[in-house]
């Protein structure tokens, strides 16, 4: 979504910076007598700067809420259609019983998860947090598809005024204040600039979804003093106007129950319980999604007959085949577990497995392990996009990525940041193998971009003049200047606009290119073919790239490929400036000086985002894939990985700690 509209003050910069190169330039090379061509030069760029102007007005929060509503639409509804697993059955409607703490009006004593967004709406103030109604195990109950459903209804019958619901995973919050992290992540996951980020909270048009509180703290955190407490405590002294603001948590139950306990809950919010699946709906989702057909009941016969037989207590050991079943499927996330994997075919056409098996694994305790372990194969066979085999190491890769945010649970840092136990972030993967090792891999990077450098000058000066090894100094830089990296740097990055360069480009030459015309001596020609070139790559490089918080339009994977284009646009845009003077300064011994931008160019990608991510994929291609972000993207969409912002996550926590275990 291009609403990226705070770049004015940058462009006017630039606009100043061209007119004085530009004027620099004519005195260098002769200048001219007459005033006229220069004062239409100046009023042209001063209409490029006009133009660039109109184009990156701001635009009202009101507007901004409705294009940021229908990117939330876009984006959502392809996650909430993987989420499903693709399945005809549809989301299964859970029945769920609601509590209130504090003052809370249009607060219903139950319902149904269909009926959420509705209850939402209903509620003043409109603050809710989902849990599960088991406490000791209420994982894959449904909450997150919940969340995620009711972000959806929101944004796509947003009237005008409305806000706007963001789901923003818990384990993204670093500490900052809330507006701080709001902006930060409409930034971040919608390419919002800075500025209209903040109009659009401060106008309280955006609705904070916190998914996964649970995830903020590992096993054992003493609830009161917990990141988890300090989250919801920042969340309590959300205002708008004299009202609490809008909220939306997700939390497993036990945990926002000790929270509950220490009185460091959520205040003025309906608590809204998920109960699990109960037989009819086990029954009725396999009946929809697998058993639609005689074929299918046949197949599917004795576990719809085991699931409509079963008792509802079955927790005992002595319990039947039928009873545990019906305990293992008691959740939306198992039921689809249970259908990836006996749904799976041959290439003729035969199914693999047959769901009689599931009474068996159920009576012998080891079908929940089953399921889990077949799924990761399974659904890269059904669901790849080809580029992944199931039968290949993509179970050992993700062990490795699974084992490392296990590691974090533990609050685990690295140069002062805790790590997130959720979110595998590409150019954020470096304290897999420590800060150490990631500095030093960059220090050699640098010296290899220095070495390079040393040999184009004396290649330079070879061909031209011995002169020329005076810029042998320059290539230092990309290495003392990239001596201490700054691991955590990536925070901001090169973002690339094409149809902006190259708007840019033709605003900047045409007029040039135009009043070059008007010159009638034949020796010009080049001069102004030349200054065209430079000043249209000079305005492009402006308006096309900058140094700017995250953009994912395209997911994560596109974080660093976006990063590293970016760079080597503006590299190339530097170099050729730097080229193009020189050369109508010197002649050919003036390109020596396009050895300064890429030696100032090295030092300064020594803290960007591709090269920590290429040092990364160096120390660690022993147990990762070279091409990572193409391989996560694959598991994204089999429906392995979720999404949110720019970082991946395991489908589910069960997933994640069966694979960690392995």
């Amino acid at each position: 979504m291009r609403i990226r509209r705070a770049l004015h003050r940058r462009l006017l910069w630039s606009g100043a910076g061209a007119i004085t190169v530009w004027l620099l330039a004519l005195g260098v090379w002769g200048g001219w007598d007459v005033a006229d061509p220069v004062a239409s030069v100046v009023g042209a760029l001063a209409g490029v700067a006009g133009l660039a102007y109109s184009l990156v007005a701001p635009l009202d929060a009101e507007r901004l809420a409705d294009l940021l509503a229908g990117e939330v639409v876009r984006r959502e509804q392809a996650e909430y259609v993987r989420w499903l697993d693709g399945s005809t059955g549809g989301r299964i409607d859970l029945a769920c019983t609601v509590l209130v703490h504090g003052p809370v009006e249009g607060a219903p004593a139950g319902g149904r998860s269909s009926e959420l967004t509705a209850l939402y709406r209903r509620l003043s103030p409109p603050r809710m947090v989902i849990t599960g109604a088991e406490v000791t195990d209420d994982a894959g109950t449904g909450k997150s598809l919940a969340a995620l459903s009711l972000v959806l209804d929101v944004a796509r019958d947003r009237e005008p005024g409305q806000a706007v619901a963001l789901r923003m995973a818990a384990s993204s919050w670093t500490g900052q204040d809330l507006e701080d992290w709001l902006v930060q992540h409409l930034t971040a996951a919608f390419g919002v600039g800075s500025a209209p980020a903040r109009r659009l909270v401060e106008a309280r048009l955006v609705v904070p979804v916190v998914d996964g509180l649970d995830e903020l703290d590992p096993p054992g955190t003493a609830p009161y003093s917990s990141r988890a407490a300090r989250l919801v405590r920042l969340l309590n002294h959300w205002q708008h106007g004299t009202q609490p603001g809008a909220v939306v948590v997700t939390c497993r139950r036990a945990v926002y129950d000790d929270l509950v306990r220490t009185e460091a809950h959520l205040k003025a919010a309906a608590v809204v319980r998920l109960t699990p699946v109960d037989a009819e709906q086990s029954v009725a989702f396999l009946r929809s999604s697998v058993a639609d057909t005689e074929a299918g009941q046949g197949r599917w016969r004795p576990v719809l007959d085991a699931l409509g037989t079963a008792p509802r207590t079955g927790r005992a050991p002595e319990a039947t085949a039928a009873a545990r079943l019906r305990q293992v499927l008691a959740t939306p996330w198992r039921l689809s577990l249970v259908v990836a994997v006996y749904q799976e075919r041959t290439a003729d056409g035969r199914y693999r497995r047959d769901p009689a098996d599931l009474l068996t694994l159920a009576a012998s305790g080891t079908l929940h392990q089953h399921l889990l372990g077949l799924y990761v194969p399974t659904v890269l066979a059904a669901r790849g996009d080809g580029t992944v085999a199931p039968d290949g190491p993509a179970v050992r890769w993700l062990a490795s990525l699974a084992s490392y945010l296990a590691g974090n649970r533990g609050g685990r840092q690295a140069e002062g940041r805790t790590l997130s136990a959720t979110d595998l972030v590409l150019p954020e993967l470096w304290p897999m193998f420590g800060a150490r090792r990631t500095k030093r891999g960059i220090r050699w990077v640098c010296a290899c971009w220095a070495g390079v450098l040393e040999l184009l000058v004396v290649v330079q000066a070879a061909l031209t003049s011995w002169n020329q090894l005076g810029l042998s100094f320059l290539p230092l830089l990309s290495f003392l200047l990239a001596f201490r990296p700054d691991l955590w740097e990536g925070d901001d990055r090169m973002v690339l606009r094409p149809f902006r360069f190259a708007l840019g480009c033709a605003l900047g030459s045409v007029p040039v290119a135009l009043i070059g015309l008007l010159d009638a001596s034949e020796d010009s020609a080049a001069t102004w073919v030349m200054a065209a070139v430079a000043l249209g790559l000079m305005t492009g490089g402006a308006m096309g790239t900058a140094v700017a918080p995250d953009e994912r339009r395209d997911g994560p994977r596109a974080l660093v490929r976006s990063d590293a284009v970016s760079w080597a646009l503006l590299l190339g845009d530097l170099v050729a400036i730097f080229a193009l003077l020189g050369y109508g300064a010197y002649g050919w011994r003036g390109l020596g000086l396009a050895i300064a931008p890429l030696a100032l160019g090295g030092a300064l990608i020594s803290n960007s985002l591709s090269v920590r991510y290429v040092v990364f994929l160096v120390l660690a291609r022993r147990i990762l894939p070279w091409r990572l972000g193409r391989f996560l993207h694959a598991c994204h969409q089999a429906g392995i990985l979720r999404t949110s912002g720019a970082a991946y996550q395991f489908r589910h926590r069960e997933l994640q700690d069966h694979l960690a275990g392995q």
